[in-house]
């Protein structure tokens, strides 16, 4: 294995994340100029809680962590990795269908934990974003599995420019709205999902990854399909969870006029650093795991722990001092004013420590997807995920949205100790 190539992988991978999360800023800031701190943002930020999660599963590891090192194993075989390949495919259209059923039978429900002081001239329109949303979620997971495939391949810009695909979908959508009917932005985000979907097909095809034809993608094996599932599952157990944090977050925001896509602006210009820097190597790393083992893979995850402080320690410094002026520059045009700016800007200052445990565990959480172990990482996040639930019960009456940074902060540095206690365990019995 060749640092060089895999700092060549990270650095194509992390130009494409910056242009992806540069039209994200784009996308966020023409929502922000159109719609402001108003009931319009606050619907299309509650909605978007849908998305967003499909980032956050994909992030986490939901799919590549069992997917990539199939793969990886069937790399040399191309019938055999056509037939992993479309095994999880199919399996992943299955599930998210099931979740996609369900989540569109609870559509009033989960709404009103959504926006729960909403007005009645707006449940509607909110109910209508939502069944609109719901398609992305199975898209999503498809270009999990496509990316998964592309990444085991050790390609990784080209797969990324998906995303810029779905931001500049989102962007159109917006300016067609102008400031009108919200639901247009909700139909830009599917399709944008539906393109992405299309365009890793392609690259898929053009280099001839895959077999060919119609009969080739009927492929399906049980026997792949249930090692995918059994290894992913602790996987899903652990990111069900999650989408009960977002939901409670806002939930806890709603009474608060603004407060929802305030901490929606503020995740936004989180996400840029988190995806550049932690996302982007764990992409990279996680084949590269998946091909060494026992003290060889330990001496790699620490490289790359090392390489992931030393970027974001400064980040964070950066942020502390100057939140104000980046809020500023990125979002104050329009309807948002100095006031927001000086709001979001004290949240996303606190918000930031949290981006150097949650960057430490998504490499963490690579090697231990790598050595097919899955419980650990299920374990520690749960103990996150519940643990940060209480704390934002706890601290949001006394502190506002203070008190969800406090629990970001909080929660994420539980999982890295833990994380941390059980890779040294393993690396000592190896």
């Amino acid at each position: 294995m060749k640092l060089d190539r895999i700092l060549k992988s990270f650095f194509s991978l992390s130009v494409l994340t910056v242009l992806s999360r540069a039209s994200g800023f784009i996308k966020v800031a023409a929502i922000a100029a159109f719609y402001g701190r108003s009931v319009e943002a606050d619907m299309l930020t509650a909605v978007m809680v849908l998305p967003d999660l499909v980032y956050k599963f994909l992030s986490e590891g939901l799919v590549s962590g069992a997917a990539v090192p199939i793969f990886v194993n069937n790399k040399d075989d191309k019938t055999a990795l056509n037939e992993a390949f479309w095994s999880i495919f199919w399996i992943t259209a299955i599930v998210g269908t099931i979740l996609s059923v369900a989540l569109a039978l609870g559509t009033n429900q989960i709404c009103a934990l959504l926006m729960p002081e909403i007005d009645s001239g707006f449940e509607l329109v909110l109910r209508r974003m939502w069944l609109i949303l719901i398609p992305y979620l199975v898209l999503g997971l498809f270009s999990g599995v496509q990316t998964s495939l592309l990444n085991s391949r050790l390609s990784f810009a080209m797969p990324a420019i998906g995303a810029l695909l779905v931001n500049l979908s989102i962007i159109t959508g917006t300016f067609i709205a102008a400031g009108k009917s919200i639901e247009i932005i909700a139909v830009a985000n599917t399709v944008g999902a539906l393109i992405q979907v299309l365009w890793l097909f392609i690259l898929i095809y053009k280099d001839k990854i895959l077999e060919s034809g119609l009969k080739s993608c009927l492929a399906y094996k049980s026997s792949i399909a249930k090692d995918y599932l059994k290894a992913s599952s602790p996987v899903i157990a652990w990111v069900s969870i999650l989408p009960l944090i977002p939901v409670y977050e806002r939930h806890l925001l709603s009474a608060d006029a603004g407060g929802i896509s305030t901490l929606n602006y503020t995740e936004k210009l989180f996400n840029l650093p988190l995806g550049v820097i932690a996302i982007s190597l764990a992409h990279v790393i996680l084949p590269n795991l998946s091909l060494v083992k026992g003290k060889e893979r330990i001496k790699f995850l620490a490289k790359s722990l090392s390489l992931a402080s030393i970027v974001i320690i400064p980040i964070i410094l950066v942020i502390w001092f100057g939140a104000d002026y980046i809020v500023k520059i990125v979002f104050m045009r329009g309807k948002f004013s100095l006031e927001d700016v000086d709001i979001a800007a004290n949240l996303f200052r606190f918000y930031s420590i949290a981006l150097l445990p949650v960057s430490l565990n998504l490499i963490l959480n690579r090697g231990f997807f790598a050595a097919r172990s899955y419980r650990i990482p299920f374990v520690a996040g749960l103990i996150a995920a519940l643990l940060q639930i209480y704390l934002c019960y706890s601290t949001v009456p006394s502190y506002g949205m203070k008190g969800i940074a406090i629990a970001a902060i909080s929660a994420g540095f539980t999982q890295f100790i833990i994380l941390l206690v059980m890779t040294i365990r393993i690396s000592n019995r190896d």
